[in-house]
């Protein structure tokens, strides 16, 4: 037959030949909500987890300030809550890589949620310390949690959902810079101090259960252990 044959004339490719790759088709966000509910949950973990940040970033420096006047010592509660980051972040990859990424991330929300609450100890001029350590270690723990969470996103979406996917995580914490701060000084103006402490512990083990509740693997599996017999 004619078809038979000219399937018989089409030239065979070479061994050093390349084959393009198939474009990528990139999906909205929605749709990346909507199809993905594991990575729903994450995104959703890190929403609350943001907002109850900048609740408590508020409430600080409202606190040290009130209790001491002082705009320098209102100044050395940006640097307690900076400096960890600075030095910790370059060895915080090294941990992830290393260890299980879902374990990094409960502990840290769990070990988080502790710390915030442990801000309603402050009450004087005298405590002001325990805040300045509380704020150092809520960010020296935030320091391994954010490289955990960027690290187990390509493991949780396919390739055509991964820019989206990071692009939304990135946009998150601006995001909440801009509604969190604004909610939080309305919450803390009506509710008082604490409950921005309060809220900050409670989105910690909400976002410690969303990371819980996710059943797909957060890194690819130990090339000696994959071939292990």
């Amino acid at each position: 037959c004619f078809c038979s044959s000219s399937l018989l004339l089409l030239p065979k490719p070479n061994a050093g030949d390349t084959i393009a790759p198939m474009p990528q088709r990139n999906i909205g966000y929605v749709q990346l909500l909507r199809q993905n509910p594991d990575f729903t949950r994450l995104w959703a973990g890190q929403l609350v987890s943001n907002l109850g940040d900048w609740f408590n970033t508020v409430a600080v420096l409202a606190l040290v300030y009130d209790l001491t006047q002082s705009g320098f010592a209102t100044g050395l509660i940006i640097i307690a809550s900076t400096l960890p980051a600075f030095i910790l972040t370059p060895f915080a990859g090294v941990i992830v890589d290393r260890f299980d990424r879902r374990r990094i991330m409960i502990t840290a929300d769990l070990t988080r949620a502790v710390l915030a609450l442990g801000m309603l100890l402050v009450r004087t001029t005298d405590q002001i310390w325990l805040l300045y350590i509380l704020s150092g270690l809520l960010i020296a723990f935030s320091s391994f949690f954010g490289p955990a969470l960027n690290s187990a996103i390509p493991n949780l979406v396919s390739r055509d959902e991964l820019i989206s996917a990071n692009a939304l995580s990135s946009a998150t914490w601006g995001l909440m810079l801009a509604v969190g701060a604004a909610v939080g000084g309305v919450v803390i103006a009506l509710a008082g101090r604490d409950s921005a402490f309060v809220v900050n512990s409670i989105s910690f083990l909400f976002s410690a259960s969303m990371v819980f509740s996710i059943r797909k693997p957060f890194g690819q599996p130990d090339e000696s252990q994959a071939h292990a017999p």
